[in-house]
């Protein structure tokens, strides 16, 4: 059954959000975190929420929106398709995020249909601090003839640099408290193999906080400044699973002045687990 199109503009305001140190340390170290920014409050002006941190708080609203029956969604056979964070000012232990919801499209696939919504994230000073853009596919919800959603090929140019980074046997539980992401197809491993899975696999916003960390880690500077990387967008392209060893390799789209990278991930078999993976650095 289609998506409702009559829901396009609909919004979804949610109570605001309170960040604190001890949430927002924790959610640094659910997805192997080293950067002190996060932990040392010896540095000057203290320490900043790690900025993927946005998965907590302008996800609040998300449930209302996904369960809203008048979208037509069938939550049961919905995978989060693309994400998109962009940060605009940094969030602190003590900040109130208050967290509006608007859906923004939706698009008929012959084999599904996507719906996209932003969030924006002000914090109590009424600033804006993030918008966040997602866009979830319903496999229930496709329309004969309507076409299939075109697969982002990157153009990569020359690779500047690779990095590692180990999933832990163990990783979607302790990934689980920070995020709030307790979907059973990332605790419950009888559930997540009853729908079709090889098992438990990791919440596809982890995958998208360890490709942060390497954007972080290799684009901005010695220093590895998070309030350097502006803005990173994925789509997601196949589940990741515990004790898998992820690469990430980024390249320069068009002039490297430009400040925008690409960034290819495979798992341990070479395959993408992202595709489209780009990021903004100032």
């Amino acid at each position: 059954m289609p998506l409702n199109e009559k829901v396009i503009g609909k919004k979804y305001p949610s109570e605001p959000f309170q960040v604190t140190a001890h949430e927002s340390i924790y959610y640094a170290l659910a997805y192997n975190e080293d950067n002190d920014a996060y932990f040392d409050n010896r540095r000057d002006g203290g320490i900043i929420a790690p900025p993927m941190y946005a998965t907590r708080f302008a996800g609040t609203p998300v449930g209302t929106l996904l369960f809203d029956e008048e979208t037509g969604m069938n939550v049961a056979m919905m995978v989060h398709y693309t994400q998109e964070f962009e940060w605009l000012k940094a969030v602190r232990p003590g900040d109130t995020i208050s967290n509006d919801a608007e859906i923004t499209h939706i698009e008929a696939r012959e084999n599904g249909g996507i719906l996209g919504f932003q969030v924006i994230s002000k914090n109590q000073d009424d600033e804006e601090v993030v918008r966040s853009r997602f866009e979830f596919f319903d496999r229930s919800a496709g329309v004969p003839g309507a076409g299939r959603p075109p697969r982002e090929k990157a153009e990569v140019s020359d690779i500047l640099w690779t990095q590692e980074m180990q999933v832990r046997n163990g990783q979607t539980y302790i990934y689980a408290e920070p995020s709030g992401d307790h979907n059973l197809i990332h605790v419950d491993n009888d559930f997540a193999v009853k729908v079709g899975l090889p098992g438990i696999i990791l919440q596809g916003l982890c995958t998208m906080a360890f490709t942060h960390k390497a954007a972080v880690d290799n684009l901005c500077g010695p220093e590895r400044d998070p309030l350097r990387l502006k803005k990173l967008r994925v789509q997601f392209a196949r589940p990741v699973l515990p004790g898998q060893t992820l690469t990430f390799q980024g390249y320069a789209i068009g002039d490297e002045k430009d400040g925008t990278y690409g960034i290819l991930v495979t798992n341990d078999q070479g395959k993408d687990v992202l595709r489209g993976a780009r990021c903004f650095i100032v």
